[in-house]
């Protein structure tokens, strides 16, 4: 389990255990990650910050160390927000982002798939965002990195199938959490309430808040679909949860892009043109 000491992540740990499996969280703080794991037979909490591709790989080889073998199931999970206008944010701040929720999810991945291939079984999950086909103002990297991530979960999934080894990519929506302790700020709508898009800053953070508290969507219950998804080989290949999920993704399939957006922004309930301009031929 990459990215399991917190939120979703330290659920989907404790999911596993309560199901009988063994887990291995791998997390960049141990000791912060023990304390709020405590302690169950089982488990193991390993260092890896999967940036690091020898934390990554040392990480892989203490857990298939733990399993005796190949591993059953590898979820891929650690990730953080950026939040920015595209115009203003620092490129070295998205790319860092990248290098975590995208590029760190291959990392793990391709650490533990030979082995997996190999033995002939085994179930990667990857746990993405509704996000990724929901593009909220100011969240665009990060939304990118989402949609990557979902990309590389759908490539993997034909790639793999001579070998008996599934993926699942998990879509969940705006979830209880303290996800949003961990976003990280670009730019002077963000950082100073300044520049052009200020006013769009609040409205953003104000509806994403909103989306919780209208659509609240416990890390417990999608924790249950990633052991869901690693033990259920009749499941889809994409699951889609919360409320606000559903919504956006039927007005997704029933609306062409520019009407999908302004259905979005008055989703959210932004201060914020509600239709794009017309085009003057």
């Amino acid at each position: 389990m990459a990215g399991g000491s917190r939120g979703v992540g330290r659920a989907t740990v404790h999911a596993f255990l309560d199901a009988g499996w063994q887990a291995v969280a791998g997390v960049r703080d141990v000791a912060s990650a023990k304390e709020g794991l405590g302690y169950r037979p089982g488990l193991r909490v390993v260092e890896m910050d999967v940036t690091d591709a020898h934390q990554v790989h040392d990480g892989v080889a203490r857990a298939e160390e733990h399993a005796g073998g190949s591993l059953g199931c590898v979820v891929c999970n650690a990730g953080y927000a950026l939040l920015g206008a595209v115009e203003e944010t620092d490129l070295d701040m998205a790319r860092a982002m990248f290098e975590t929720n995208l590029y760190g999810a291959a990392a793990v991945a391709q650490a533990a798939l030979p082995a997996m291939r190999k033995a002939g079984r085994g179930v990667v999950v990857f746990v993405s965002s509704i996000a990724a086909r929901m593009p909220i103002p100011l969240l665009g990297f990060y939304q990118a990195s989402k949609a990557g991530m979902g990309a590389i979960a759908e490539a993997l999934a034909v790639e793999l199938r001579p070998f008996g080894v599934r993926v699942a990519l998990v879509e969940p929506g705006a979830i209880v959490t303290e996800f949003g302790r961990s976003t990280r700020l670009s730019g002077p709508a963000t950082t100073s309430g300044e520049g052009p898009y200020a006013d769009l800053a609040g409205g953003v953070r104000a509806a994403v808040r909103g989306l919780r508290e209208r659509f609240p969507l416990a890390p417990e219950d999608v924790a249950a679909t990633v052991v869901a998804a690693a033990t259920d080989a009749s499941r889809p290949f994409r699951t889609v949860m919360g409320g606000d999920s559903h919504h956006v993704e039927e007005a997704r399939q029933r609306q062409p892009d520019g009407l999908f957006q302004d259905t979005l922004v008055e989703f959210l309930d932004l201060d914020w043109p509600r239709h794009a301009p017309e085009v003057t031929p």
